[in-house]
Formats: C-alpha cells, sequence, structure tokens
C-alpha cells in the first residue's frame, strides 16, 4: 500500500474515532452527519490515490461536500438530503446490477 493510501486510511481511521467519542457528547444530529462526512473521506482517499475513478461516487462525494452542512440549519432539510442521497445510491445499485445475474 502506498504511503499517500496508509496516510489517508490513518487520517480516515482517527476520523471515525473521534467521531465515535464525539458522538456520546455531542448533538444528536452530529453522528449523521460524521457517517455522510465519512463517505465523503474514503471516496477523497481512494480517488487522491488514483485507486477510484468512479463518476458517480465522485458526484455523490460533491453533493455531500455541497450540501453536508445544512444539518446546522434545518436538521429535516438534512434528513431529506440523506433520503436523496440513498435514493440515488439505490437507483444506481439497479443500474449496476443490470446483467450482473
Amino acid at each position: 500500500m502506498n504511503k499517500q493510501i496508509s496516510q489517508g486510511i490513518f487520517d480516515y481511521t482517527l476520523f471515525l474515532l473521534t467521531a465515535a467519542r464525539g458522538c456520546v457528547d455531542e448533538p444528536h444530529m452530529y453522528g449523521p452527519l460524521r457517517l455522510v462526512d465519512a463517505v465523503s473521506r474514503i471516496v477523497d482517499i481512494f480517488s487522491r490515490a488514483n485507486l477510484l475513478q468512479d463518476q458517480f461516487l465522485a458526484n455523490l462525494k460533491k453533493k455531500i461536500d455541497e450540501k453536508k452542512l445544512i444539518v446546522m440549519e434545518s436538521e429535516d432539510e438534512f434528513v431529506k438530503f440523506i433520503d436523496d442521497l440513498i435514493a440515488t445510491s439505490v437507483e444506481e445499485m439497479k443500474r449496476r446490477m443490470v446483467g450482473r445475474s
């Protein structure tokens, strides 16, 4: 594994550990925010190492990075945002499954 990936995974691991600890005392919506942010971070790690060339995931990361902080304005809008991310991802999963069986 190259140094860039190792460092990225180390940083990601530390992020997840501190997120887990933060969930103990932080407002309840920070947990979902941290999980959504984790998606963006893992896509970023592999994209920067040129190990991931997936336009859907790149677009998903961009959408997450642009809208994740909406949680600070409206919890309801943030939940709708997560629901949209899931719906979009399920549609992509269906698209990718065509012809795989």
